[in-house]
């Protein structure tokens, strides 16, 4: 058996067959190994181009939920998020190969973006003071129920402006406040309320609205939002989407939801039951348009304020809001109702048998089809203050429109005393003033005053204009807090050589007044062009590829950058808006800039991380203004993608090129814009967003 065993293994037939199947494996193997030496580059190559284009995925989240924070322009209750980045592409599933970690980079301090004034005229340096007290007086271009004879500025006095009498069919318009000795309104008189001030304050020594007779401020509160727009005040009505309707406005209640898949969301209440103050209403919002166009939401109900020893209400009184428009046609919303407004009566004797009304307004049908109808106004509000009171009769409507929320009436017995003393409010609008400097930067403002338990709202503004004409009107000036710093306030700005300011008065009890005895506004002037705004940060992802080394995936300034050896390109573009005004061709410039904070992160491996982010916050620093010229200008490690960024967008916003020039450096790009005559308008807000790996 042996011997068998041998001469089988030393055959020639057997030998041929080990051989044989020796060299098959050897081939395979040859064969794989050349297979694989092609394929598993392509394969790894593969896998890291799809891993860039999930990370750059991953930063243009980031950026959307960032975007999102500073859309919402510094709302309370924004958290911020974390968005995971995906570190390392997926191995090749060849031998259990694992490529190499890349790193995740945050540098809130990298990447400066800062726009700057260039100067354009004046000079000098060093610093200055413009003052206005008891041995300069206050210089005034308007001085509006206030006087400033004894250096000092306070309320007016009212003074009786005689009677106020209207005879059987007369009709008149009357807004603001006014003094008289009587007032009557006889049958069949109409006294309405002007749409222009929206309320009517009326002091004197007896008031009396006879039956038939009417006294209206219906419709003439804070207006409705046309079709897609949301209405005005601060109780308006959300807008409709898609056809569906517009909300109704809120005051003494919630406004009524538009109905509808996307409809308007119902204003809020706001505002005071008890206090001797009175608002107008709020404006519904408009209806979506499905097909031609939603119904305008209606006007909210003006305010109306009676105070005299005597008062007698034997006719109407009216502070209605207006119905909500129907959708024009077959899918389009209808537009919200406006929300009732106010009627205060204050008196000493007082009897009323007529009607107090201050309701809300329906909504508007859809104009059929798909489209949803309008929300109902809220009912306002109805405040009755008196040493004695006969109400005998009386009917007070606060009632909402069909789905609204009905309004408040509040009845309280005061010790009367008469408020014919002094105007509940009035203001100052000061002289312009001229630095005689381009290159003004300002600094705190503060003022002296008596104040009495009562009120001085101080605001101010700056304009590269001697007539103030490009500065924002004093209603969108933001109040000053004594002794701060006024260069970042949004109707500030650096740059800017005339100044001015407004003292607004108020009192809520006439007989007393604040005032007023001193206002300081500091300021410097440099012989170097002045920074509007800076801001700074990027995240920043490094491969570690072996394919593709040195890529790099990149947010800053609200932008996502791809960037490698080659060259980049902007992925997604950053909140910079450069449009031409269609009339004078002038540049108008909106940005919104992120700027990154908190402290420097590095991360290097290949799990996966998250970038957290969280909101700090927010300031509007142009809102609007204007400048002889204007420089942006970015240091960057990407300045030929931001080059050709710009460039770009230059070239779309069809300005003449006589208006900017954009220069490029291996470390810099700069845009610079000219305003010839008319200047360069400026929007510019800044939201602060804290972040970490």
């Amino acid at each position: 058996m042996k011997e068998k065993n041998k001469n089988l293994l030393q055959s020639e037939d057997a030998q041929s067959t080990v051989i044989g199947f020796v060299l098959i494996i050897g081939i395979l193997i040859a064969t794989s190994s050349i297979y694989f030496a092609i394929q598993v580059p392509d394969w790894t190559e593969d896998h890291e181009a799809l891993h860039t284009a999930e990370v750059a995925d991953d930063l243009s989240e980031l950026k959307a939920l960032i975007d999102g924070i500073v859309l919402k322009k510094g709302e309370s209750e924004l958290a911020g998020g974390a968005i995971p980045i995906k570190m390392v592409p997926d191995k090749v599933p060849i031998f259990g190969m694992s490529p190499p970690g890349s790193n995740l980079i945050v540098n809130p301090h990298d990447e400066k973006l800062e726009l700057g004034v260039p100067t354009g005229g004046g000079g000098g340096s060093g610093s200055g003071t413009w003052e206005h007290n008891a041995t300069t007086g206050f210089p005034y271009k308007v001085a509006y129920q206030v006087d400033n004879y004894s250096n000092e500025v306070k309320l007016s006095k009212l003074t009786p402006e005689g009677d106020l009498i209207l005879e059987p069919g007369d009709t008149i318009q009357l807004g603001g406040e006014h003094s008289y000795d009587q007032v009557i309104i006889k049958n069949t008189a109409i006294l309405y309320v002007s749409h222009v001030t929206g309320f009517l304050k009326i002091h004197a020594s007896n008031i009396s609205v006879d039956s038939g007779a009417i006294i209206t401020a219906d419709l003439v509160g804070y207006l409705g939002g046309t079709g897609d727009r949301v209405g005005f005040g601060p109780g308006y009505g959300g807008l409709g989407s898609g056809g569906s309707g517009g909300g109704g406005a809120g005051y003494g209640a919630s406004g009524g939801d538009g109905g509808g898949t996307s409809g308007g969301e119902g204003g809020s209440y706001y505002g005071d039951e008890t206090s001797v103050s009175i608002e107008i209403g709020s404006g519904g919002g408009g209806g979506g348009t499905g097909n031609a166009g939603g119904g305008s939401g209606g006007s909210g109900g003006g305010a109306i304020w009676l105070d005299a020893e005597e008062i007698n209400i034997f006719g109407i009184v009216y502070a209605d809001g207006d119905y909500g428009l129907p959708g024009t046609k077959s899918n389009d919303g209808g537009g919200g109702g406006g929300s009732g407004g106010e009627i205060l009566i204050r008196g000493k004797n007082v009897t009323i048998s007529g009607t107090l009304s201050a309701k809300g307004g329906n909504g508007g049908a859809s104009g059929g089809g798909t489209g949803g109808d309008g929300g109902a106004g809220a009912g306002g509000r109805i405040k009755i203050f008196h040493d004695t009171l006969d109400e005998s009769g009386a009917n007070y409507v606060i009632a909402g429109g069909a789905g609204g929320g009905s309004g408040s009436i509040h009845n309280e017995t005061i010790t009367y005393t008469s408020s014919i003393t002094h105007y509940s409010s009035g203001h100052l609008i000061s002289e312009i003033y001229n630095t005689t400097s381009d290159s003004t930067c300002y600094g705190e403002m503060t003022w002296d005053a008596t104040l009495n338990n009562q009120t001085i709202v101080m605001k101010v503004r700056t304009d590269m204009f001697d007539d103030m004409r490009a500065s924002p009107d004093w209603a969108y000036c933001p109040a000053v807090s004594n002794g701060s710093d006024i260069s970042g306030l949004s109707s500030v700005s650096d740059g800017h050589r005339y100044v001015q300011y407004c003292a607004e008065l108020s009192t809520d009890d006439t007989a007393t007044t604040p005032v007023l005895r001193e206002v300081k506004i500091n300021y410097s002037l440099s012989a170097e062009s002045p920074t509007v705004a800076t801001s700074s940060g990027s995240i920043k992802f490094q491969s570690n590829y072996l394919y593709y080394p040195n890529q790099e995936i990149v947010y800053e300034h609200g932008a996502v950058i791809k960037y490698q050896r080659e060259g980049g390109i902007m992925l997604q573009p950053p909140l910079i808006e450069i449009t031409k005004n269609e009339v004078s061709g002038i540049p108008e410039i909106g940005i919104s800039t992120v700027d990154l904070t908190g402290a420097d992160y590095s991360y290097s491996g290949a799990t996966t991380t998250s970038v957290k982010s969280s909101y700090k916050s927010y300031t509007l620093l142009a809102d609007c203004l204007k400048y002889p010229n204007l420089t942006i200008n970015l240091t960057t490690d990407y300045p030929s993608v931001w080059g050709s960024w710009f460039n770009t967008t230059l070239e779309e916003s069809e300005l003449d090129t006589s208006y900017f020039n954009v220069s490029v450096t291996d470390v810099n790009v700069e845009v610079k814009f000219y305003g010839k005559e008319d200047g360069v308008e400026l929007y510019f807000e800044k939201t602060v967003i804290e972040v970490e790996i």
